[in-house]
């Protein structure tokens, strides 16, 4: 779970420290030991890259719609590379409520005092995290 909301963006190592409930020292060995710091890097980067290329085969495909719109394979073209936009789009805006709804409900837990009940979500979340990664795929 530290690993994925790392991958994510999070990378402070206090605050995976408290989702996961251990040490910053040990986040901070379990980044040097796994090389989070690389594949959170190299991860960015394919992101930015997919990105890129599909913005130029959306544009390409219409440039080529435009000067034949009646030609059905770039129709087709043009509708798939949209809908894997779309696709992507809700995916990471429900991913990143969700880690928000998490951080604000770890944070109310601390506050009130509920570390009994902060360890049990704590152990729930790592199922929740690992079903919500297989049904985004």
């Amino acid at each position: 779970m530290a690993f994925e909301a790392y991958i994510g963006g999070k990378t402070d190592p206090r605050e995976l420290a408290e989702l996961v409930g251990c040490s910053p020292i040990t986040i901070g060995k379990w980044i040097k030991a796994g090389k989070w710091n690389e594949i959170h890097g190299e991860e960015r980067k394919l992101r930015r890259e997919i990105s890129v290329v599909q913005k130029k085969a959306l544009i390409a495909a219409l440039r080529e719609y435009a000067k034949d719109p009646k030609n059905t394979a770039l129709q087709s073209l043009v509708g798939l590379i949209k809908q894997q936009q779309i696709k992507e789009a809700p995916g990471k805006e429900l991913n990143e409520y969700i880690v928000t709804f998490l951080d604000q409900t770890t944070d109310f837990m601390i506050e009130r005092g509920l570390s009994g009940l902060l360890k049990q979500f704590q152990a729930n979340l790592m199922d929740l995290a690992e079903y919500l990664r297989t049904r985004n795929q």
